[in-house]
């Protein structure tokens, strides 16, 4: 049975040995928050949760990622779930997140399936180098904006 909790200073090489923390070097607790879904002693996926600083200046949940062979178990609906649950323990209303415009239509769907709605803002097209952990990545990429009320 799967379960989500947040992510523990003492779990951090566990969960990093099996999962690409790539949010890890903002994850600071006061900013965001790391869940993560464990399967008994295993972490399966994980949902970094940014609190300030995002482009609607809601909460925004990020870095949503399951692995590839624990898939179509209901571990990112439970990750949404307990993201949403802690935006609204701090007294939010509303959480926002942003999806890939294009080849992501598995996730938009399940969002959308969640009550996620257009967050009515111009998507946002990300390019270039970037650098996740100390590694560069090229991206590019445009970004749905989409806002959930809680």
């Amino acid at each position: 049975m799967v379960h989500v909790a947040e992510l523990k200073p003492g779990e951090v090489e566990h969960v990093d040995r099996r999962l690409p923390l790539n949010r890890l070097c903002q994850h600071h607790e006061e900013s965001s928050t790391y869940l993560i879904a464990w399967d008994g002693e295993e972490p399966v996926g994980h949902a970094h949760i940014a609190w300030a600083g995002t482009r609607l200046g809601l909460p925004e949940i990020q870095d949503v990622f399951v692995l590839p062979e624990e898939r179509r178990r209901g571990i990112a609906t439970q990750l949404a779930d307990a993201a949403e649950q802690a935006v609204r323990a701090r007294g939010w209303s509303s959480v926002s997140l942003s999806v890939s415009e294009e080849g992501n239509a598995e996730a938009r769907l399940l969002y959308e399936r969640l009550g996620y709605r257009d967050a009515g803002i111009d998507p946002v097209r990300v390019s270039g180098v970037i650098s996740l952990r100390g590694r560069s990545f090229e991206v590019d990429d445009t970004l749905l904006y989409l806002v959930k009320l809680l």
